[in-house]
């Protein structure tokens, strides 16, 4: 690809898009056959059921979806006009928002990424840490689960036996891993 192609690629602006109730899918698959390029960015997310954790990808920004409109296509009405969309959003009349591209770079850069708002550095099911507050200081653990709120889930081995306890996200931090 040549250069000058390259740089316009990057340039291409997005725009956010209001979604229908329950018209994702329906969205992306219209929006798609008119030659728009679409994102949600995901994160993943992991809750207790029945006992059991299970992790699930949830929308970042649930009823929206970010469109890349390239600058030869500027067909406003025919995105608002898609099955699945209920609007461009505008902050002016008449015109919608661009949205800067180094934020969607930035989002689709850490899609999938489990870190929560609260979450000093990014924790993964499996990561070793060392608590570093409350009640269970200077324990290693193994994070088992991350929530959204900034909890962690993890098993420590306390006199000779497993426990499972949940904890702030400050109060441990990453260590290289041992084995517990």
């Amino acid at each position: 690809m040549p250069f000058d192609q390259a740089a316009k690629v990057v340039h291409e602006p997005w725009y956010l898009v209001q979604l229908k109730p329950g018209g994702l899918e329906r969205a992306i698959t219209n929006l798609a056959r008119q030659g728009f390029e679409s994102f949600m960015p995901l994160r993943e997310e992991t809750h207790r059921r029945a006992g059991r954790f299970k992790t699930s990808f949830r929308p970042l920004f649930p009823g929206y979806l970010f469109v890349k409109v390239p600058d030869d296509n500027r067909q406003w009405r025919s995105i608002n006009a898609t099955y699945g969309v209920s609007r461009l959003v505008a902050l002016e009349a008449g015109r919608p928002t661009q949205v800067p591209p180094d934020f969607v770079e930035a989002l689709k850069l850490g899609d999938g990424d489990n870190a929560t708002p609260d979450t000093p550095v990014a924790l993964r099911v499996g990561d070793q840490v060392k608590v570093v507050s409350g009640p269970l200081a200077d324990q290693l653990a193994e994070v088992e689960a991350v929530s959204e709120q900034g909890r962690i889930y993890v098993l420590l081995e306390l006199m000779g036996r497993y426990a499972k306890a949940m904890l702030s996200a400050t109060d441990v931090q990453r260590t290289e891993p041992s084995g517990l």
